[in-house]
């Protein structure tokens, strides 16, 4: 729009003349308004020309603040440029607007990937077993003991910081038994049994030597040393063991006479019960009855089969086998298993226990179906849970 200076002149002096009255709209919008004013040319065919000359004086009253700041040969120099500043300061506010949201949605983003990543390796303080990741930086170390007060053969697990890649595990396992402090935990010394075990690797074949250094150790044991064994030598593929005296030969012991072969199986087939030693220990232990099909196992572990064993299934619900194939197996609650109420620790002990039985039928994932909520320590119920790989984790 071009002007002359008397034109000029004249408005500044009248410019001068007005109020002064702050505005806070943008540049571009008053100069929208500037133009509209001073444009006489332009006509608009619903206002007579005086209410736009009365609008055009109003634009000038609201945006003399800005006028008064700059020189008007600054301003008159350079308002051509403010048609095209405006545009691009929209274009850069758009611009920054669409930067701040991209942000906004990748730390969105981040945030739930955070989450989720938690959530899936959130450590449980209730997990009484060991699973896979549990060995993923540590040694596990499964062995059978004897409780000091009962007699009652446990499986328990050990987790050792130290990976020791080029050592027979045999060894691992004496040292193991040695430095640990038994007596804690009401468990009677197992260690000795670990020093007579020798294992032929070409047969997957346990010699266990019974002399008269250790003799006392097994006359003690006796009515436990099988179950000892079985816990002790189960993951590391021997199958069977064999009694021996310091000379190889065929032994004789209390009650069984010549002790004979006894077998190691890769799954017991047995159910999981409660066994309290006292309030602050608890284990999880195979029944002494052997079951066909997990399905039997699951009713049998409704039963209480002696005084020193408990279920961990409540009266109220029964599991139910659904779907099985050889590895997994699907199990469904006759009734919503709200795992977030009640006492929790019970609550694993029930998932715990299903989950061992499962194992020792030789299954690697169990669905579960009827169970809330869908996340719950560390178990992601709205997909298979991985069995553990051994019971009784004792937190040292």
């Amino acid at each position: 729009m071009h002007h002359s200076d008397r034109q000029d002149d004249k408005i500044i002096k009248l410019i001068k003349q007005l109020p002064s009255v702050e505005d806070k709209r943008p540049m571009d919008e008053i100069y929208r308004n500037i133009k509209l004013g001073m444009n006489k040319k332009e006509k608009k065919p619903f206002f007579v020309p005086v209410l736009t000359g009365v609008a055009g004086l109003l634009i000038f009253l609201l945006a003399s603040p800005f006028i008064f700041q700059t020189a008007p040969t600054e301003y008159f120099g350079s308002h051509s440029k403010v048609k095209e500043s405006a545009d691009s300061g929209g274009m850069t506010n758009q611009a920054a607007d669409s930067r701040k949201l991209e942000k906004d949605i990748n730390k969105d983003n981040q945030e739930i990937a955070m989450y989720s990543e938690e959530t899936s390796d959130k450590i449980s303080t209730l997990n009484t077993a060991v699973y896979e990741k549990d060995a993923l930086e540590n040694e596990v170390y499964t062995f059978g003991v004897v409780t000091e007060n009962d007699g009652i053969a446990i499986p328990i697990t050990l987790l050792g910081s130290e990976k020791h890649q080029n050592e027979d595990w045999i060894i691992q396992y004496r040292n193991e038994a040695k430095a640990f402090d038994a007596a804690k935990y009401d468990i009677q010394d197992f260690s000795p049994l670990l020093d007579t075990i020798d294992i032929d690797k070409e047969t997957g074949e346990a010699r266990v030597k019974i002399a008269p250094e250790n003799r006392p150790f097994f006359e003690t044991h006796q009515n436990q040393i099988n179950d000892m064994l079985q816990y002790t030598l189960q993951a590391h593929n021997v199958k069977k063991v064999k009694f021996v005296n310091e000379n190889g030969e065929p032994v004789e012991l209390g009650d069984f006479g010549i002790v004979p072969d006894h077998p190691i199986e890769e799954n017991v087939k047995r159910g999981f019960f409660l066994y309290p030693v006292a309030e602050n220990s608890q284990y999880l232990v195979p029944a002494n009855q052997d079951s066909d099909t997990l399905e039997e196992a699951l009713e049998y572990m409704k039963t209480k089969p002696d005084d020193f064993y408990h279920s961990v299934i409540p009266d109220a619900i029964s599991p139910e086998v659904i779907k099985e194939n050889e590895l997994d197996v699907t199990i469904k609650f006759n009734k919503t298993v709200a795992l977030d109420q009640g006492n929790q620790l019970k609550n694993m002990q029930l998932i715990e226990g299903i989950l061992l039985t499962a194992k020792e039928f030789g299954k690697k994932e169990v669905q579960f179906e009827n169970i809330e909520p869908s996340h719950w320590e560390n178990f992601q119920f709205d997909q298979p849970i991985k069995v553990p790989i051994a019971p009784n984790l004792i937190k040292r």
